[in-house]
């Protein structure tokens, strides 16, 4: 719920105001200070004395100081006294003017000259003025403690501020406290500074008497902006939500305030998302207060707050002078002047005070303005020698104006971003370049522009990339194109295009690089066509691929493609072509075990193509690598490559060939985490959660989506996209036993609930007669732990034994912790207990060590049935026996007692046992309400690694 403006780091301040006020109950009196800049929050400070005060049972009187009203003599001691002398005049408590306070009686009397005048007075009247006041706070004590509030003491009249220093050197043995609140360092209109002017003088006279007590007001740290935020918006922030309040306010509570009121008018929530729009808030009312500062400071000034504001981080002195067309003298006046108004803060480059400042400022700026000041900044930076990027940066923000200058640097600029690996950089250059006069609709910059864009998978590429290939007549240039173009229209699933286009550039017969870009498209694109006439490299590699999908022996395959990559591909690394050669033969051999060479060969790749700035190259490389991770059991290294490949990738981007493949990696490690809410809304927020193009690339994102379902118990579904993937495997030709392999397991799992066991034994047994055939280990043990364990028994623990052999001298660490977890709780079904528990304890102790949580708990599930107590995060409310937590689970999920049996190897009978008694220890009558009292316990049910018999 939202609540008013929060005091919070104001605890110090507090207690003065707190001992101020036992003073004045015994008759001491006391002063306390308090200076801030604006916005410090000095008033709200005020504010809390004043209801500290209230509790006390203290007389309060306040006023605030006002720049306009320092000329009108009397004016805060009018404030202060008038309506506790309206009041009280004709009161039960006698006339507060009675005495010696009489003396003052007329600066109250509105119809006296004297009072309101304002002209010179001489000491003797001052000086009986300024003692009949002392003796009305005297006599406005004598019952209860008085509480004097001054706010913006700086901006008070010099007469009052006289009383205000007379009265300090006689509070003593007063019942009087007096709170001031000022800004120190303040500017008169104009841009002169009122101090050391005589208000300064009186203030710092009135701070030097011994009862003062001070306190300088401090800007918000990170926990107050937090509590803060919290009570105004009602709800948590992000962590980089809550940053950027803090980058934007600098702490400071007024305009923090005035930006969470400006997130709450714009219906911004606090959340990571909205850190950008944060960043770009300028909320009205300081909008007005920001420009009113300005306006009372000097042209010059003026400039040069604008010249940084455009030019933020690089507002050298130097730039900021060309930028804003002042000499040096006139920079060093004007930054003095914004340094003393606290809009600038202390040092070199010149900065605002608060970033809220800064957008603030520049939001004003009439585009006009704002768009001139960027091209002096592009030209001042260029010609100082600044980066490209920074140059290019501000010249996207003018106007289009005809100037070649500018279209030649923003040209310049995109080479660069392409080297750099940033694409959006390059296309957002590009734009602004083409929609330039001096462009021309230049057919190279159309043409730059869609292959920038093709790498940043915009599907804008395929329409410009076209554009310039038909007013491009140059034939090395439409050559080129022509290639950029078959990978855009190939991302698009538009392959038949593709393949013709390139078909045409073959037919040329000067481009070898259509020809492998032609060979590994016709590969994945449906219909499997074998590649045509290419240099020796790419026959080897492509023998080697066809050898491996035809189902050869490994020996066969991995001779093939060992001796591709010996002989290397000079002509591989000429264009950013996606997959290469190179990669083709790198990914037969991690199917044949060669998962080192590999992975050496795949990193080289990354590596020449980052250095040649070939993005489509190496992110295809990088995604071939990832899956090498995740066989290798390095989920964490696997899960941060292709989250920072997916990073740009949303519905309706183009699908270059690392996407499909990056996201099959994806939802693979977070089944294996146990994350399977988050894999499926990743699939959701790439749009590849509906359906896909018929490419080979995308068959392993199918099987990956497949095992999600079977995963969240959607057997049926996942089967059937299983299914899906075997028959366009068998249309194909595809026979290597590896390319479903991952699924085996799982596929194993819901054949045998949703058709029986027999079915998914037979899966499980033709899966190993092919994995023998082909020879390698790593497809042929994860066939046998599937199989194994469908079968059970002592034949089942044999199968497994096997593959637990044929796994520990390999580096495929997920699949070894699996078999090794699976033998476990086979042996512990057959009574072998002690054997039992040693596997599973290995088999946890891996899959914890290598992020695979779902597995390890699995593991621990296993290791409790098995009588081993565990190390828990929590105990369960209910007590809940291993196997009653592993049905209960199921019957959650929506499975019926067959389907629970079948999935755990138990009778009905054992289920039906199990659900009764958890329904007596969770204390509910059916079925339906299972979901509801487990969900607050899924937290507490993470075993620890440590373990005990």
């Amino acid at each position: 719920m939202r609540q008013e403006f929060l005091l919070v780091e104001r605890d110090h301040e507090m207690g003065l105001v707190r001992a101020g006020m036992r003073r004045a109950q015994a008759g001491e009196g006391a002063l306390v200070m308090f200076e801030g800049v604006r916005g410090a929050g000095k008033t709200h400070l005020l504010a809390a004395a004043r209801r500290q005060a209230e509790k006390d049972g203290f007389r309060i009187l306040h006023a605030r100081g006002n720049e306009f009203e320092q000329g009108f003599p009397w004016a805060v001691v009018r404030q202060l006294f008038d309506h506790c002398l309206s009041a009280e005049r004709y009161g039960d408590q006698g006339d507060p003017l009675a005495g010696p306070a009489s003396l003052a009686g007329t600066i109250f009397d509105y119809a006296d000259p004297e009072g309101l005048g304002g002209g010179p007075q001489d000491d003797a009247r001052l000086y009986r003025r300024l003692h009949g006041l002392h003796w009305l706070c005297r006599n406005l004590c004598s019952t209860d403690p008085l509480l004097l509030l001054l706010d913006d003491a700086h901006h008070a009249d010099i007469p009052s501020l006289r009383f205000v220093n007379y009265l300090v050197n006689r509070l003593e043995g007063s019942g009087v406290l007096l709170v001031l609140a000022s800004t120190p360092g303040t500017t008169r209109a104009g841009g002169t500074p009122a101090a050391p002017g005589q208000a300064q003088e009186l203030l710092l006279s009135v701070g030097g008497s011994p009862v003062a007590r001070h306190a300088a007001l401090a800007p918000l740290g990170p926990d107050a902006v937090r509590q803060t935020i919290t009570a105004r918006l009602g709800r948590p922030p992000h962590d980089e939500a809550a940053a950027a309040c803090l980058t934007a306010s600098a702490g400071n509570p007024l305009h923090l305030k005035e930006i969470l009121d400006e997130m709450d008018h714009q219906g911004i929530e606090p959340e990571q998302a909205a850190v950008p729009a944060i960043a770009q808030l300028a909320p009205a009312r300081l909008t007005k207060e920001v420009l009113r500062q300005l306006h009372r400071l000097p042209t010059e000034t003026v400039a040069l707050a604008g010249a940084v504001a455009v030019l933020e981080q690089d507002a050298e002195p130097r730039h900021c002078a060309d930028v804003a067309e002042l000499d040096e003298s006139a920079t060093l006046r004007a930054a003095s002047a914004l340094r003393d108004a606290d809009i600038f803060g202390a040092g070199s480059p010149y900065a605002f005070q608060r970033s809220v400042v800064r957008q603030v400022l520049y939001a004003h700026m009439s585009s006009e303005a704002r768009s001139n000041t960027h091209h002096r900044a592009a030209r001042c930076l260029h010609a100082t020698g600044s980066e490209l990027p920074t140059v290019a940066a501000h010249l996207c923000r003018t106007e289009p104006g005809g100037d070649p200058w500018t279209v030649r640097t923003l040209r310049a600029a995109a080479l660069d971003a392409l080297r750099r690996s940033e694409p959006q950089e390059a296309a957002r250059y590009l734009r602004r370049a083409l929609a330039d006069p001096a462009a021309e609709d230049d057919p190279w910059i159309l043409g730059q522009l869609g292959a920038a864009e093709l790498r940043a998978r915009q599907p804008s590429a395929v329409e410009h990339l076209k554009e310039a290939l038909h007013r491009t007549r140059d034939s090395l240039a439409r050559e080129r194109l022509r290639l950029e173009l078959a990978l855009a229209l190939a991302a698009s699933a538009r392959h038949e295009d593709a393949l013709t286009l390139l078909r045409l550039a073959d037919a040329s017969g000067t481009s070898e690089t259509a020809r492998r870009v032609a060979a590994v498209l016709g590969r994945v694109a449906p219909g499997h066509r074998v590649p045509g006439r290419s240099g020796p490299f790419v026959v080897r590699a492509h023998a080697a691929v066809e050898a491996l999908a035809r189902g050869f022996p490994r020996s066969r395959v991995l001779r093939l493609a060992t001796g591709a990559l010996a002989q290397g591909d000079p002509g591989g690394g000429r264009e950013d072509a996606e997959l290469n050669g190179t990669m083709l033969t790198a990914w037969v051999l991690a199917q044949c075990d060669a998962a080192e060479p590999a992975e050496a060969a795949l990193r080289d790749a990354v590596r020449g193509a980052r250095d040649a700035g070939q993005v489509l190259t190496a992110e295809a490389a990088e995604s071939l690598l990832a899956q090498v991770l995740l066989d290798t059991g390095r989920l964490g290294e696997a899960e941060g490559t292709v989250r920072r490949l997916l990073n740009r990738q949303e519905k309706g981007s183009l699908m270059t060939a690392c996407v499909p493949l990056s996201a099959a990696v994806l939802v693979h490690c977070l089944v294996e985490r146990g994350r399977t809410r988050e894999a499926e809304e990743a699939l959701r927020h790439h749009g590849l959660d509906g359906p896909v193009p018929a490419s080979a690339l995308f068959v392993p994102l199918r099987l990956a989506r497949a095992r999600l379902l079977i995963r969240q118990d959607h057997f049926e579904a996942g089967l059937r996209e299983l299914s899906e993937c075997r028959d366009r495997a068998r249309k194909e030709g595809w026979r290597y036993p590896s390319a479903d392999i991952d699924c085996l397991p799982d596929a194993v799992r819901a054949l045998a609930v949703t058709t029986g066991p027999r079915a998914a034994g037979k899966l499980a047994a033709d899966t190993v007669e092919g994995a023998k055939t082909f020879g390698a280990a790593r497809p042929l043990a994860v066939a046998l732990g599937a199989q194994g364990e469908i079968v059970g028994g002592e034949e089942g623990v044999e199968m497994l034994e096997r593959a637990d052999r044929l796994l520990a001298p390999t580096p495929y660490l997920l699949e070894h912790a699996r078999v090794l977890v699976a033998l476990g709780a086979t042996l512990r079904r057959i009574g072998r207990r002690a054997v039992a528990r040693e596997r599973l304890t290995a088999g946890m102790e891996v899959a914890h060590r290598i992020g695979a949580h779902a597995l390890e708990s699995t593991a621990g599930s296993e290791l409790r049935l098995a009588g081993v107590r565990l190390a828990r995060a929590s105990q369960d409310r209910a007590s809940l026996t291993p196997a009653e937590e592993r049905v209960v689970y199921k019957a959650a999920a929506g499975l019926s007692n067959r389907e629970i049996s079948q999935a755990l190897f138990v009778t009905v009978k054992t289920v039906e046992w199990h659900l009764s008694q958890a329904y007596a220890k969770l204390g509910i009558a059916k079925r339906a309400e299972l979901s509801r009292v487990l969900t607050s316990e899924a937290a507490a049910d993470t075993p620890a690694v440590r373990c005990s018999a």
